[in-house]
């Protein structure tokens, strides 16, 4: 019963206290304070021009002013001056301590709860000095105990405003920490989005120099990304403890006066549009001012004329949405995801702007405002990326496939020896000197043959014959350097050897090819190879507008009369003393000297060496047992000794009488006797 009473009585005083006493309270007894944080906002004792020390009776109140609230807002005072503030906080029992957490003010304050001064910033009174120091912005652990009497003196002589504009927090001092650290950790994040997106957006501007919207919009992300650790938990204090009051005013001022400039810039750039040149100057002009009044002038005079910037933020704001909005409405996609960011940035920094005036009770948001902007604007950047990935992806194949292309057309040996990459780099006149052994390829009597062909069973049949031969002579390390009707002019820069190899192999594919071209009814064909090695010129000849790659040399020249040897004497592969010589593989090939002969345009005679290792067996057996009797009819012809040589001749043709070279020497040596 007893107990019944005293909470009775206890209920009654609680109840009486905001009528009898003379001082503002706020009751927070039925709060589970372990998992909520309450502010404290209300209606606040208010003196001015007083400080009023603690442990002493409150004189009669003269005003209550609502909290937060600056007092030239809230209480119509003038913003330099001083005051005191009072209230009465009620709290319930409570096992775990509790903590008051403050924001950053430029004023000078000083906080005593129950008669302990908990925060201490600078000597609030009636001296105008500006404050040179700053209080730690670390959550502070009330007295214990349920009641609360808070005392807080203040002072401004620096800030546009003066007061608490920000409320007090009270709650368990481990949830105060708990959100003070995520507050950091979030801040510490927003700072390294903005400061690497801007980064990655400079990067993209210096290997693209035409690119001005990335290096504006870097610029602009690494500016707001310092302006996150300038405010809101003060980051860069973590790094620099000792930094001047008035060095990051300067630095928190600078950061807003460069990026409305800097992202009006960006837009003006990504989103052109008719006036945007008598938009953007007014605005650098205005930007450049405020900067040197910040350079220039002490903080308490030039934070006087932020409201006009911020005006003027706030109109420039709504061009860009308007210039986003026209965008977007023509379904361009970036102006879209632009346009959904920048709708909560605008959002978030209206609040912002009308907060720091005092005209609404809210809190600063534009943190949040930004990054989601930032999001956005990184998921654009990831689209436009990845479209330019997927687009590059495009014309490397399409590139490829006209490399690939242009190599049918240009052998890739030949811009190797060229000193090219690529085709591109080829300029009219463009020359190089090397040894190399040449091959010339000719079908026998094409002429005759392509009499009975129409132009399309011509072309039909010379593809058919020439996607049989380019593949010997790449496999043997040669390139085709051009066609000339039925007839192929390839190089082998490797050796002479290469070239016999590949020689050997085009004759043998032939009989193949004969043999398909036999299931058809078709005659078979037969192909005369000439090989000589010697000194050439690869370049280009033509003109501007018309060029093509070609190789100029005697060695050319007589190699293609090599060739034609073929058909006179009856070989399959006829090779010049020049190559013979230089071959490192002699023991597989079977060969005949066949004499000097005399070529056309050349004086002296060229000593050649028929290669017969594709001549049908019968045919190939044969020339093995005559080759000494074919060299001494040659030495007795060479000798001029026409009527052995003949007798000789004759005697090789009676053993061999499809031998065609033998046939030339007899006639010649009949001639000639």
């Amino acid at each position: 019963m007893i107990k019944k009473i005293l909470l009775l009585l206890i209920y009654i005083h609680v109840l009486l206290i905001p009528v009898f006493s003379q001082t503002a309270v706020l009751d927070f007894r039925a709060c589970d304070l372990q998992n909520r944080i309450v502010s404290l906002e209300g209606e606040w004792d208010f003196y001015w021009k007083k400080i009023l020390p603690p442990g002493i009776s409150l004189p009669e109140k003269t005003q209550l002013i609502r909290v937060p609230g600056a007092w030239n807002i809230s209480g119509d005072y003038p913003p330099d001056g001083y005051a005191t503030y009072h209230m009465t906080v009620l709290l319930p029992d409570v096992s775990f301590p509790l903590g008051i957490r403050t924001r950053f003010s430029l004023n000078q304050y000083r906080m005593y709860v129950n008669g302990i001064m908990l925060l201490e910033n600078g000597s609030p009174g009636p001296d105008d000095t500006l404050n040179r120091n700053r209080d730690d912005l670390s959550v502070r652990q009330l007295p214990a105990g349920r009641e609360l009497n808070i005392l807080y003196q203040v002072s401004n002589y620096n800030d546009i405003h003066g007061g608490i504009t920000d409320a007090f927090e009270i709650g368990s001092l481990q949830t105060l920490i708990r959100n003070k650290n995520r507050k950091v950790i979030f801040e510490a994040f927003l700072f390294g989005v903005l400061f690497i997106t801007g980064m990655l957006y400079l990067s993209f501007y210096l290997t693209r120099k035409d690119d001005r919207a990335s290096l504006y919009f870097g610029l602009f992300s690494i500016v707001l990304g310092f302006r996150t650790i300038l405010y809101g938990e003060h980051l860069l204090l973590l790094f620099y403890p000792i930094m001047p009051v008035d060095l990051e005013n300067i630095l928190g001022h600078l950061t807003f006066y460069l990026s409305v400039p800097l992202f009006l810039r960006f837009i003006t750039i990504e989103y052109p549009f008719k006036w945007s040149r008598f938009v953007f100057l007014p605005v650098y002009y205005i930007s450049a001012l405020f900067i040197c009044l910040v350079l220039l002038t002490e903080h308490h005079f030039y934070i006087q004329f932020l409201v006009f910037y911020q005006t003027l933020a706030l109109v420039i704001s709504g061009i860009i949405f308007a210039v986003i909005i026209f965008y977007a409405l023509k379904r361009n996609a970036s102006a879209i995801v632009t346009l959904s960011g920048f709708l909560v940035l605008l959002f978030t920094a209206a609040n912002d702007i009308f907060y720091a005036q005092g005209l609404i009770q809210t809190a600063h948001i534009v943190p949040v405002g930004l990054a989601l902007f930032i999001i956005s604007q990184a998921a654009l950047l990831s689209w436009n990326i990845g479209r330019a990935f997927s687009n590059a992806e495009k014309l490397t194949c399409k590139l490829a496939e006209t490399n690939s292309s242009f190599r049918r057309f240009v052998p890739e040996e030949f811009l190797e020896y060229m000193g090219k990459d690529t085709i591109t780099e080829v300029q009219l006149g463009d020359h190089t000197q090397t040894d190399m052994t040449i091959m010339f390829c000719d079908i026998r009597d094409f002429t005759t043959l392509s009499e009975h062909l129409t132009p399309k069973e011509n072309f039909l049949f010379l593809n058919s014959y020439l996607k049989r031969i380019g593949p010997v002579i790449r496999q043997f390390g040669g390139f085709i350097d051009k066609y000339v009707g039925d007839g192929i002019m390839a190089l082998f820069p490797d050796s002479a050897d290469s070239a016999v190899e590949a020689a050997i192999q085009i004759q043998e594919e032939i009989k193949v090819y004969n043999s398909h071209r036999g299931n058809f009814g078709y005659e078979p064909i037969r192909i005369g190879i000439g090989i000589h090695t010697g000194s050439l010129m690869l370049g280009t000849i033509g003109e501007n507008e018309r060029m093509d790659s070609t190789v100029i040399s005697d060695s050319v020249n007589l190699c293609a009369r090599i060739e034609s040897l073929t058909k006179e004497y009856g070989m399959s592969i006829a090779i010049s003393e020049a190559s013979w010589d230089i071959l490192q593989n002699r023991e597989s090939i079977e060969e005949r000297y066949i004499g000097q002969i005399y070529l056309k345009g050349k004086s002296a005679p060229v000593p050649i060496f028929e290669i017969f290792n594709t001549d049908s067996p019968e045919t190939l057996t044969a020339k093995k047992r005559l080759k000494e009797t074919f060299y001494k009819a040659l030495t007795l012809y060479n000798n001029e000794n026409f009527k052995e040589a003949e007798k000789v001749f004759e005697e090789i043709l009676t053993d061999l009488p499809t031998d065609k070279t033998s046939q030339v020497y007899l006639f010649k040596s009949r001639e000639n006797g």
